[in-house]
């Protein structure tokens, strides 16, 4: 595990604080430049005192409309990344947005009730003192009237192994301003060096909200269940529950992403022709109650080129019976993101030409409340230069759409046709008219140093444009995560593994993403790690 010294000192000197606290980042599967698929959990020096009671919930500040741009961070100066934002399925000016937050042991939460002009902020979310929070996602449950906020949950040993990585959901019933103690979905064991260690990582959920639908009411969460023997990666299946009462009660975890023999020739360890080399697993329903899950798999040796491992695919299982029983998996894509496709930063991990910042291909998967209608979004770089020592990047985002649940898909388009990279897109149904709306970070053609946050609203291949960051963000003069490699010391390693862009039945696109645009108080020059938020 790698720590960042100048981070904790900054923390410590600011608040005084001396116990060791992390906020994830993701364990990756075997591609992607961890060749032993059990990733690190990011460190960074904090307290674990109790500002509300034993779980940890805390109202901290009030955030008001910054107008174009809001930033949602009121609270510190430390980093946020990684939001997620859901609206209100009844009252579209009722916005729950969450992120990592590195300023307090738990997930930051962000509530609006007037459709952005002032937010409510706090920490909450872990199951008890000794324990962090983060990979934070909510869910709207309009049959039991509560909010439910997903989280993983672990601890850190004091040698700085990470033990007993957790999924857990957390209620809120007054609409995600007070929260209670969260539910235990999966129980994780083992540390990171331990005989057999199960670490679950990336959950998400989902409620089916259509009152047509004969699971009305139904919340599903997903996650990767992180399998090792002694430190050593052996797999990394998709896991899925569910409850029925508001996130109270949740049922046992379910293997679901299966096997395909053809799909997955590949095996770490285990049965052969089992596809549980997978990562990045996001749920969705249709209105007829059907369950979609994609997620990527590093399995299928067909796509590996010569010289090279571990490309990734996209798989789907699906659910017609509410989770009871799952299809096996199927093939959507394969991706160009293997080990010979982007560069490496200073922590073994992918990132960009002239980066450091940690990034992947991964996406979402969404159905149209509308009609079902599927549509995928992802990034890779096979318009760059790949298969090589030296790869050189130049990122692009596509979305894939099915009419058929799946069982066919389009060929996949460009989201954005200008040159340089774009990445961490993330795609929405709009609700009033059926178009979708992609959101993603924008390098520009020059590839510069800076990048903005665009959002491509319409039809697949027919996309338009608009840039909702309102000023440049800057990794490569960031404050903390610093990289210290040659040529891009000051670089940022990490700004999150997504960003978010959820609609309203009102028609507007509510987007959120990992900003560095504001001036560090600690050192002239460099940069700090925010959400900001653009309602369109």
């Amino acid at each position: 595990m790698k720590r960042a010294p100048r981070l904790a000192l900054l923390l410590a000197a600011a608040l005084g604080f001396g116990l060791l606290l992390a906020a994830s980042v993701r364990a990756e599967p075997p591609g992607g430049g961890d060749a032993e698929g059990m990733g690190d959990k990011r460190s960074i020096g904090s307290d674990v005192s109790l500002k509300h009671g034993a779980h940890n919930f805390s109202f901290e500040c009030t955030a008001a409309s910054g107008g174009a741009n809001t930033k949602l961070d009121c609270d510190d100066p430390f980093p946020n990344n990684e939001p997620n934002l859901v609206v209100d399925p009844t009252n579209p000016l009722h916005l729950i947005g969450s992120s990592n937050d590195y300023g307090s042991c738990c997930d930051q939460w962000y509530t609006t009730f007037n459709g952005g002009a002032t937010w409510s902020t706090g920490n909450m979310s872990i199951e008890d003192p000794q324990r962090t929070g983060s990979d934070p996602v909510t869910s709207f449950d309009r049959k039991h009237g509560v909010a439910l906020h997903a989280s993983l949950n672990y601890r850190f040993k004091p040698d700085g192994e990470a033990c007993d990585g957790d999924v857990v959901v957390s209620p809120s019933s007054d609409g995600g301003l007070t929260w209670d103690k969260p539910a235990l979905v999966d129980d994780g064991f083992g540390c990171d060096l331990s005989k057999t260690q199960v670490f679950d990582d990336k959950e998400w959920i989902t409620t089916d909200n259509d009152p047509s639908s004969p699971f009305y009411g139904r919340t599903y969460v997903t996650w990767s269940s992180f399998v090792a023997h002694g430190g050593a990666y052996a797999s990394s299946a998709i896991f899925e529950s569910h409850s029925d009462d508001g996130g109270n009660h949740w049922t046992p975890g379910k293997e679901i992403s299966g096997a395909n023999a053809a799909l997955c020739t590949f095996q770490e360890d285990g049965p052969a022709g089992v596809c549980d080399e997978d990562q990045f697993s996001v749920v969705t329903v249709a209105p007829d109650g059907t369950v979609y899950v994609a997620f990527e798999n590093s399995q299928n040796q067909g796509l590996w080129e010569p010289g090279e491992v571990n490309d990734d695919q996209y798989l789907l299982v699906r659910s017609t019976n509410g989770g009871a029983t799952w299809s096996a998996p199927s093939f959507v894509v394969g991706l160009e993101d293997g080990t010979r496709d982007y560069p490496i930063n200073a922590d073994d991990r992918q990132t960009l030409t002239d980066y450091q910042v940690r990034v992947n291909s991964a996406g979402n998967i969404v159905a149209s409340p509308r009609n079902g209608n599927l549509y995928l979004a992802f990034g890779d770089n096979r318009n760059g230069a790949h298969d090589t020592a030296s790869p050189v990047t130049n990122i692009d985002t596509f979305v894939m759409s099915s009419t058929n649940g799946g069982f066919t898909w389009s060929s996949p388009p460009r989201v954005d046709a200008g040159a340089g990279d774009q990445w961490f897109p993330w795609v929405d149904v709009n609700p009033a008219n059926g178009n979708i709306g992609v959101l993603y970070h924008d390098r520009g053609a020059s590839n510069g140093p800076t990048y903005a946050t665009a959002l491509a609203e319409g039809s697949p291949g027919s996309l338009v444009k608009t840039t909702v960051s309102t000023a440049a963000s800057n990794p490569t003069l960031s404050e903390f995560f610093q990289a210290g490699a040659p040529g891009c010391e000051l670089c940022a390693t990490f700004h999150g593994d997504y960003i978010s862009v959820a609609y309203g039945s009102d028609g507007h696109a509510n987007t959120a993403w990992t900003d560095m645009r504001d001036a560090s108080p600690f050192t002239a020059g460099l940069f700090l790690q925010f959400i900001y938020f653009a309602r369109k």
